[in-house]
Parts: C-alpha cells; sequence; structure tokens
C-alpha cells in the first residue's frame, strides 16, 4: 500500500516528519475511511478509536507551488530530501498548483497500484478537510486515510517563524525532526531565514518592533526596571512602586513612553530599508531601549551598545534627539552585522587607542552606519517630496 501525503510544506516541520515516520512505522493512530463516513471515522479516532489500519509500504510526498512566507516548492522539496534520508521508502514529487490533483493524476496513471491518501485532523472541525478525498472520486483505486493527531503534536507556523527570527538555535530544534544534527538544520535555516525574516517584515515590520522593543515598565503582574531589568512584584511595591529596589531607578511611566512609539516607527522603517539593501542583519538583534537620567548627565555616559552574546542592542534615550537615537541604532547593527559574520570576537578591551581591530571595526560602524543611515533618511525626505507634489497636482 503506498500513500499520498499532498501538501503545501511550506516549509516541512517535525510534524510533517512524524507523519511520514509512523505511516512507515505502523504506529499511526488512522482508519481508512470514505466520502459517506468521514465524520463516524473522525469522531471515533478522536475518541481513540482506531478502525481499518493499511500497512503502509511507501509514502509519496506531493509538494505544491507557490511561495508562502517567502520559501519555495524547491526549497521545501529540498528539505524533504534531507528529512527522506531518514524515513525509508519515500518519494518527494512536484504537486504542481494543486498538489491533491496531481496526487489524483498520479493514482488514474497506476490504475494497478492501491493507494490511500493521508489527511491529519486534531478535531471535530478538521472533519471538512477529511472531504477532500472526493478529489479521487474518479480514482478508484484511492481511499481516504485519516489520521488523529497525538496532544501536544500540533505546530503554530506564527510559532515557528517566531522562533527563526530568534536565531536560537535550541528553541529552533523543537520544530524539526530529532533525528536531524544541529549542522543539517542550520544549514536549513541558513536557507530560509532572510526569505522568512523578510517576508514576515514587508507584512508587519511593525509587529517585529513590538514583540523585540520593550515600551512598558509595567509587565503582567511585576514591574521590570528599564535600567537593570531587575523584575519586582507589584503587590510588594509599596509607596515607592515605580523605584527599583536594586539600583535606584524610577520607572514611572511618563510621556518618554509617546516618544517610544515614534522610535519604534523609524527603528522599523530603517530595520526594513536594511533588508532591501541586502545587508546581511538576520536573525534580528534584541533592541532594549533605556531611560536613565544619570547616565545622560554624564558626558561620557552610553548612548548605545551592543552585545555579542546575546545579540542584544541596548539603546538610552534620556535627554536625546530622536533621530540621534536611531542613528545609534544604526551603528549597532552594524556591530550585528560584524557579529554575524564572526568578525566581533576576541576584544579584550573597549579602548580603540588599544586594540586596532577594535578601531577597524568602529571605523567600519560609524561609516557604515552613518552612510546607511543617511541614505535611509534621503529616501524618505523622497518619499515626503513626492507625496507633496501629488497633493499640490491633485489640487
Amino acid at each position: 500500500m503506498i500513500a499520498l501525503y499532498p501538501g503545501a510544506y511550506k516549509p516541512p516541520h517535525r510534524g510533517h516528519f512524524n507523519v511520514v515516520k509512523s505511516l512507515l512505522d505502523n504506529s499511526y493512530n488512522g482508519s481508512v475511511y470514505d466520502k459517506d463516513n468521514y465524520k463516524e471515522t473522525g469522531a471515533s479516532l478522536l475518541k481513540g478509536l482506531e478502525g481499518k489500519k493499511p500497512k503502509i509500504d511507501k509514502v509519496i510526498v506531493f509538494v505544491g507551488a507557490g511561495e508562502r512566507n517567502g520559501i519555495t516548492k524547491e526549497e521545501s522539496m529540498s528539505i524533504w530530501n534531507i528529512y527522506s534520508s531518514y524515513l525509508g521508502d519515500v518519494e518527494i514529487l512536484d504537486g504542481g498548483s494543486n498538489p491533491m490533483f496531481a496526487a489524483k493524476d498520479y493514482a488514474q496513471e497506476n490504475p494497478d497500484q492501491e493507494f490511500v491518501s493521508v489527511t491529519g485532523i486534531r478535531g471535530d472541525k478538521d472533519f471538512v478537510d477529511l472531504r477532500r478525498v472526493t478529489t479521487f472520486k474518479n480514482a478508484p483505486n484511492v481511499s481516504g486515510l485519516a489520521l488523529a493527531a497525538k496532544p501536544g503534536s500540533g505546530i503554530r507556523a506564527t510559532d515557528f517563524r517566531n522562533t527563526i527570527l530568534s536565531g536560537n538555535l535550541d528553541k529552533v530544534l523543537d520544530f524539526f525532526p530529532e533525528s536531524l544534527s544541529r549542522e543539517e538544520i542550520s544549514a536549513i535555516l541558513a536557507n530560509l531565514k532572510d526569505k522568512i525574516v523578510s517576508e514576515i517584515l514587508a507584512d508587519n515590520i511593525e509587529g517585529y518592533i513590538n514583540n523585540y522593543f520593550i515600551k512598558e515598565e509595567v509587565v503582567g503582574d511585576k514591574i521590570e526596571c528599564d535600567n537593570c531589568d531587575w523584575s519586582w512584584d507589584i503587590s510588594s511595591g509599596g509607596d515607592d512602586l515605580y523605584i527599583c529596589h536594586k539600583c535606584g531607578h524610577d520607572n514611572e511611566p511618563t510621556d518618554s513612553n509617546k516618544t517610544q512609539l515614534v522610535l519604534k516607527d523609524y527603528i522599523a522603517s530603517l530595520t526594513e530599508y536594511m533588508l532591501d539593501q541586502g545587508m546581511n542583519i538576520t536573525p534580528l538583534p534584541e533592541v532594549k531601549v533605556r531611560k536613565d537620567e544619570l547616565n545622560a548627565s554624564n558626558f561620557f555616559g552610553r548612548t548605545a551598545y551592543y552585545d555579542p552574546n546575546e545579540r542584544e542592542i541596548v539603546i538610552y534615550i534620556s535627554g536625546r534627539h530622536d533621530k540621534d537615537i536611531v542613528r545609534s541604532f544604526s551603528h549597532e547593527m552594524i556591530h550585528h552585522m560584524q557579529n554575524l559574520q564572526g568578525t566581533l570576537h576576541n576584544i579584550s578591551t573597549q579602548n580603540t587607542n588599544e586594540d586596532e581591530k577594535l578601531l577597524e571595526l568602529e571605523k567600519e560602524a560609524y561609516l557604515l552606519g552613518n552612510v546607511t543611515f543617511r541614505n535611509w533618511e534621503d529616501s524618505l525626505k523622497n518619499m515626503q517630496e513626492g507625496l507633496g507634489a501629488n497633493i499640490k497636482t491633485k489640487k
């Protein structure tokens, strides 16, 4: 018996892998069904009952065309080919614009072979998906095979994309088959991350900034110091609720939060500009802002810094012009690029007079950071001038 497994697979993940694995080792919880009994079959499977369960000898995966989240059919097939080396008798085929139709055509071209078409369900809302078996009404050698997902086995595409954005390989591992090596996962991510990030940011650049930009002093039932990151329960804050008992910083919400909202828009725009220019900034860093009046009053105080170990940019905003703050962000993003390129290491001092390598890294950050900022700024000005001209023309 051959199982047909059509889908988009943008990209294939651990859930898809485990479906194929369970089919081939006969550990799957499933049952054959047809268009007349799909609801009853689905309900029985969700209760843990098994029906007719054929032994699967081979699985054919049909990968759909089109692009989702910046991932192409070719990239999905490439990932499936890596997976197949751990699975056994699996064939990966081009599913064209409609992988269900491609599977039907394949079955009709092989009338002497018996097939099952695989559809997974998590709840009764998925029963409608089982009706896809009607696609094979003109292929009598194909039956439906419903598979009940194991509890907790569902993988959300949003979580998958956000995890890739984070660049945390340990977390990304949860979305890939356990059989794969870290090197194989890294190779897959190297191919996917730019595409996924670019697609997400093109649709919702503000969403990224919202996720990675600290804008609130109060977090849930706790208050988090935006100076030292220490947190405490609101219930135990006392009369000086917003005063950090560790560093003494006043975290009371002020109008400066409005400034941060404006900054997010600018930083989002500059980040998108960097991606459009092909700059190697993915996986993106975490971005934090800090309000520190003492630091602002010190001539030698910090304006921003980049932590290469945490891949984190920290920007100080007290007493600074928005433009100057975003310019600091641009500078630190160049250090992030240097870190991703592997050049930002073995630095034992922060004094440029003591380390020639550090001096060269800072020269690059100042030059490229400022030039990138200026080019981005000019592009915004050009857009505004064009908009103004259009408005005048309409009037």
